[in-house]
């Protein structure tokens, strides 16, 4: 008897061991299979009771695992990569969380088909879509297959990520925008123009895209006749009456329509959301007009004559990526040339010109910008005219080799005799030393245009022979 307690013993120990062995190994904890990097976002889940192990991988535990939809709206989160850490994450809420004007759904997983973006400052849907016209038909390719969109309401001025989307996939998804209460609605593609006048205006030049006395549809496209026709809103008979442009952003920022220059050069005070021309505006005017939301040029490639007049809500003009000095000479629009007019904006800061960049521009005239601290033009070689009525602005001068025809649309040799750069400035800035120095050098080749601009900007008289190097 003691012989077989001495052998039940140590075998009963060690399928007692065994079975604790098994149970250890059910309850040990399981863990992605990649770290997440993202420590912002590693942050915000801990607080919300995600763990992590020292090497921050997540654990995989019923919380994780039964995480399909994850809220992480007012989180501020800059940086959304990692959310694919999740084994089963379908649905993301990203609302008020300071994003725009650009969003790329590049960074979300596939994985993800459900998001809000309503509260963001959106214009811009990168990742979404790949679209483009062939044969005057649009072609779409859907990057990321949403189910479910809600978008901001800032998202209504975006017609080239939004549109191709709903229209391949509206029938199917839940896509919703939010409205200027933050009511969400269904999306379409339907716009109001209020303003008669502006609309019956709009309805002689792109009367197809019209679906009934007030609304267009911008997802039609125009038939063969009415693509490409310029929206210029200067004369008088167009403009007599107007009050409001709203609407013209449909067009600006709908890069579907053929190659165009937009102008609204009325009298009134006029108002309009987000601007983004893309690389079908060739030439782009305005004037009395507040750009409310904005103006994004980014992808205005083909953007050669800027003119705004009036404007005090824009703060800062990038034109790095525009064909403003920046274009070929040959390759000048003859309609719009490359020219740069901004006057009478009082809060811009900045204007960023491409680098590197070419030596021409037809025209420059910036005047009446009291909060432009700075501005480069020595990049200019070649123009017809320079016209500068900045008091307040350090400025570095034009460095002429050569005098540009408009009529000829060529470079000609800087000359004193008949064809002569036209130069104007303000009185204030005859006596500043940087441009008492530019006309020693240059002024035998320019001309003095004061008389043009005496009345708006008090120009100054500065063609003094004893100023001028001979």
């Amino acid at each position: 008897m003691k012989s077989f307690k001495n052998v039940i013993v140590p075998v009963m120990a060690f399928f007692v061991m065994g079975l604790t062995s098994c149970s250890n190994n059910e309850d040990a904890a399981t863990y992605s299979a990649n770290a997440l990097k993202n420590t912002e976002l590693m942050n915000i889940l801990k607080q919300k009771g995600y763990q992590f192990d020292k090497d921050g991988k997540l654990e995989l535990n019923d919380l994780a695992n039964n995480t399909t939809s994850l809220d992480l709206s007012g989180t501020k989160l800059k940086d959304i990569s990692g959310l694919d850490i999740f084994p089963n994450l379908k649905e993301v809420k990203l609302s008020n969380n300071g994003y725009g004007p650009v969003f790329d759904f590049n960074k979300l997983p596939k994985q993800i088909t459900a998001v809000d973006l309503t509260g963001n400052k959106i214009y811009d849907f990168e990742g979404l879509v790949n679209a483009k016209l062939e044969n005057d038909e649009l072609k779409t390719t859907v990057l990321h297959n949403f189910t479910k969109l809600y978008l901001p309401a800032t998202a209504k001025y975006n017609v080239e990520d939004l549109m191709p989307f709903y229209k391949e996939k509206g029938k199917e998804a839940d896509i919703q925008i939010a409205d200027a209460d933050g009511k969400l609605q269904k999306y379409n593609t339907i716009r109001n123009i209020p303003d008669p006048v502006f609309r019956s205006y709009i309805k002689k030049i792109y009367p197809s895209m019209f679906i009934d006395d007030s609304n267009i549809d911008f997802s039609k496209q125009p038939s063969l006749s009415d693509n490409g026709k310029n929206i210029t809103l200067y004369m008088p008979n167009d403009i007599k009456g107007l009050e409001s442009i709203e609407g013209f952003e449909y067009f600006v920022n709908n890069p579907y329509l053929q190659k165009m220059v937009v102008a609204a050069m009325g009298e009134g005070s006029y108002k309009i959301g987000h601007l983004m021309p893309r690389e079908n505006i060739k030439g782009l005017m305005l004037s009395n007009t507040e750009i409310e939301e904005g103006i994004d040029l980014s992808k205005a490639k083909n953007l050669g004559n800027l003119t705004i007049s009036k404007c005090s809500s824009i703060t800062t003009l990038d034109l790095s990526q525009t064909k403003i000095c920046n274009q070929e000479i040959k390759d000048f629009d003859v309609f719009v040339s490359n020219c740069l007019n901004i006057t009478h904006c009082p809060n811009l800061e900045a204007i960023i010109f491409p680098n590197p960049s070419t030596d021409c521009i037809a025209n420059i005239i910036l005047g009446d910008l009291p909060k432009l601290k700075k501005v480069d033009l020595s990049m200019i070689k070649a123009t017809e005219e320079i016209a500068l009525f900045l008091d307040n602005t350090e400025i570095k001068y034009p460095e002429l080799k050569n005098y540009f025809s408009s009529a000829e649309n060529k470079k000609k040799e800087l000359t004193t005799d008949q064809e002569k750069v036209s130069v104007t400035v303000s009185k204030k800035m005859l006596d500043t030393d940087s441009f008492k120095e530019f006309i020693k050098k240059y002024g035998k080749y320019c001309n003095d245009g004061y008389m043009s601009y005496q009345k708006e900007f008090d120009a100054g008289n500065w063609l003094k022979p004893s100023d001028i190097e001979e």
